[in-house]
């Protein structure tokens, strides 16, 4: 029986970023999460209004993404290994290009995308059981929805599906902005696929400007899953360009 301890889930581009930092324009999105024991998420993309009358916030867009991660699990199988449980380390890195719609009314955000996620993941010691191993191709969708309930108040919120693996990532944010109009408050992830569930609690700061054409959040807080509790922290960037 294999207990999947994974380290992170995969991230999904800003939507209120974008429309913040960049409207109209191209938007570069990067960042990291780290966890225990070397575990990490680290990511880059780009936000592409394809030619014509289209913007972030409004019309057809392509993101491409890249990625690459570390994470641990359990397995417990005697016949294959000499320790039981045995602790699996994983790398990964994975590509991905989209095709989404992006629209905007009043206070109300709304971004979709239908893309293909390719990823090629190593094990040490090997586990011949995992449904992630080598190299793979899977279809992935994704919507963004972000609303601002007041000028103070607004939610973001991701969520993300690969088919095959039945792989989810769901995020919400509920922000309040500042006087100094950083944006602050709770964090909530829920992930997992057909081997594991898991959850992150934590607090974001965000709307740190430290260039004119950029932005800047960052995160922490608590992974919840059995036997796999940790901190982590996390930064979130994005240019304009």
């Amino acid at each position: 029986m294999k207990c999947a301890v994974v380290a992170c889930g995969i991230a999904g581009a800003l939507l209120a970023v974008s429309t913040m930092v960049s409207a109209g324009g191209n938007l570069l999105l990067a960042g990291v999460e780290k966890r225990g024991r070397g575990e990490h998420y680290v990511y880059a993309g780009a936000l592409l209004p394809l030619p014509g009358d289209h913007r972030l916030g409004q019309g057809w867009v392509a993101r491409v993404w890249a990625d690459s991660l570390r994470y641990g699990y359990e397995v417990s199988n005697p016949a294959l290994y000499p320790r039981d449980p045995q602790r699996i380390d994983a790398r990964g890195q994975g590509l991905e290009l989209a095709l989404g719609y992006h629209e905007s009314r009043g206070g109300l955000s709304v971004a979709g995308y239908a893309g293909m996620r390719y990823a090629d993941t190593r094990f040490t010691p090997d586990d011949p059981g995992s449904r992630v191993r080598g190299s793979e191709l899977w279809p992935k969708l994704q919507l963004d929805v972000a609303y601002e309930f007041s000028p103070r108040w607004r939610t973001q919120n991701i969520a993300a599906y690969t088919f095959g693996l039945e792989q989810y990532w769901v995020r919400s944010h509920l922000l309040y902005r500042t006087q100094d109009a950083f944006d602050l408050g709770p964090e909530l992830v829920l992930l997992g696929d057909r081997d594991f569930r898991a959850a992150k609690i934590g607090i974001v700061l965000g709307g740190l400007q430290p260039t004119p054409d950029s932005t800047l959040a960052l995160r922490a807080g608590r992974h919840v899953q059995s036997g796999a509790d940790s901190f982590y922290v996390g930064l979130d960037f994005g240019l304009g360009f």
